[in-house]
């Protein structure tokens, strides 16, 4: 028996075989020929890498369609291509000078922090890895589950989930990774415990190997004695007796032992997470990130986002649904939109590139009014830091509204526009952008970092970045404060709600709607549920 340690991706426990997937090779066999020769092996490799992602695009869910969509459209963006024939040219062979080119692309955009883009390092490694494997006339088809097990891998990629029966994946661990890889993001929405960065020791464990997993501490526990084995399989039995005794706070509202009620809503990216979120008992969706949409390449017209807003609000069953306008910009980049900045998290993001933008703004707006008519919806708007800001982008919503009217085109005239408090300056003038909001969404992840100065995907100073410090608490009172003098209702939705302890601060300071992961729905209601929050 050997205990070995990596970062928790998702909590929870697991017991069961390993499946263990190993796609470390040596490239020594590779035979790198002339440049020119070279070059058309590339190029082909290529095409039929664009045409089995294709093929991967007819498999794969609504969701994960966009991923591979992008992925695509990674293949074919010139700059990448440039950079992998300026290597070729040099005499390197086109395998090695793929793998080069997709580590330096993939590490610029590893760190970043939102976990529904986050995935963007994976799909261009995905991508690259395809081509890679062409090149040397390895297989592509990656995984295959046939029983319940617990997954081994250096590093979990999008094409290796696609087509695997997830209820069979009772935990995940990988050698790399990272938190916010895609491999994460799946193991937190269907709540398979997961850890990453697990080091290389964990792929020398043979396949069948009996393992224990807990991820919240982040052990993987291999070939476990009886004594221990047993211990894991109590563990499991009690946590298993502690969801269905959850289960039961599935429908009830979520109600203070004072009496105090507490909307719960859940952060969604598309239909499924919506569906999935509904079925654990949300409220409703107290954050849709749009952007999910732009990321496949080309940009979605109007009738496409019309589509996926109207996919969500039935997904959500007559629940309200608050869908955030196109937030890109600082680490959310995409391809042919976004351009470097020296100091991104203080430039052109959120409302203020759609403002830039509004060709693409009143696209999207117009858009969201005609869903309107499929179910109750809100719309929150970004980065929102004065009066002005919101005077303009509301300006923007009347001028798509007298248009749709002129083309007697049909939309809701019962959308609600709120914005994000996510800087300083917002819950500053609060006050003021109470008079004209409709609803007030506090984003903590934003908020957090501009009002500690501590960038939250910088590991240096992890330690001033803290969503529950009385910095951030003091904001948000002011935030109820202004939102309750002007009788507008205030949500948090940055991912620190999904804390029972932190959700339970936030309740304290006035805040009754919160918006998180759905995993988490029914551990924030037990502990709440079972707290006095105004005489706490």
């Amino acid at each position: 028996m050997r205990e070995l340690y990596g970062t928790t991706a998702c909590a929870g426990l697991a017991l069961g075989p390993a499946k263990v997937l190993l796609r470390r090779y040596s490239p020594l066999e590779r035979i790198v020929q002339e440049p020119l020769r070279e070059t058309s092996l590339f190029e082909a490799a290529v095409v039929v890498a664009k045409d089995e992602i294709s093929k991967l695009v007819e498999r794969a869910s609504d969701q994960d369609k966009a991923i591979f969509t992008f992925q695509i459209e990674v293949l074919s963006d010139r700059g990448l291509l440039d950079e992998i024939l300026g290597y070729i040219a040099t005499g390197t062979g086109a395998a090695a000078a793929v793998e080069r080119a997709a580590g330096i692309y993939a590490a610029k955009i590893r760190s970043i922090p939102d976990e529904y883009l986050a995935q963007r390092a994976g799909d261009i490694q995905d991508a690259c890895r395809r081509v890679v494997d062409i090149l040397d006339g390895r297989p592509r088809e990656r995984l295959v589950l046939t029983e319940p097990c617990i997954l081994l891998a250096d590093e979990l990629l999008p094409s290796d989930l696609i087509s695997v029966d997830r209820s069979l994946l009772l935990g995940i661990v990988t050698a790399g990774g990272s938190t916010q890889s895609h491999a994460s993001i799946i193991a937190r929405t269907f709540g398979i415990p997961a850890i990453v960065l697990a080091g290389p020791e964990i792929l020398s464990v043979a396949d069948g190997t009996s393992c224990g997993l807990d991820g919240a501490l982040g052990q993987i526990i291999i070939d476990p004695d009886e004594a221990t084995y047993a211990r894991c399989a109590h563990r499991i039995h009690l946590s298993r007796r502690r969801s269905l005794s959850l289960e039961k706070l599935r429908d009830p509202p979520c109600v203070t032992r004072d009496g105090e009620r507490v909307w719960l809503f859940a952060n969604c990216s598309g239909p499924e997470d919506i569906q999935k979120a509904v079925d654990l008992g949300a409220e409703g969706v107290g954050l849709l990130r749009s952007e999910f949409l732009f990321l496949g390449g080309a940009l979605p017209d109007e009738e496409q986002q019309l589509s996926f807003y109207r996919d969500c609000l039935r997904a959500a069953g007559g629940r309200p649904v608050t869908i955030r306008t196109l937030d890109i910009g600082s680490d959310k980049t995409v391809a042919g939109l976004t351009a470097e900045e020296p100091n991104p998290a203080l430039g052109l993001r959120g409302v203020r590139f759609s403002l830039a933008r509004e060709d693409l703004f009143s696209i999207q707006l117009s858009a969201l009014l005609r869903a309107g008519l499929e179910g109750p919806l809100r719309v929150m708007f970004p980065m929102i830091a004065s009066p002005e800001d919101l005077s303009r982008v509301m300006g923007v919503v009347e001028t798509v509204r007298r248009q749709l009217t002129e083309q007697q085109v049909p939309f809701s005239d019962k959308v609600s526009f709120g914005i994000m408090v996510e800087t300083p300056a917002a819950v500053l003038m609060a006050e003021e952008l109470a008079r004209e909001a409709a609803f007030f969404s506090v984003g903590t992840n934003d908020l957090t970092q501009y009002l500690h100065a501590a960038d939250r995907v910088n590991p240096a100073v992890q330690a001033y970045f803290t969503p529950d410090s009385p910095a951030v608490m003091r904001a948000l009172r002011m935030v109820v404060e202004a939102a309750g003098r002007h009788r507008i209702p205030v949500s948090i939705c940055g991912e620190s709600a999904g804390d029972p302890d932190t959700a339970l601060l936030y309740v304290r300071a006035g805040i009754r709607q919160l918006s998180l992961a759905a995993p988490s729905l029914l551990e924030v209601k037990a502990r709440l549920m079972d707290e006095n929050i105004l005489m706490g």
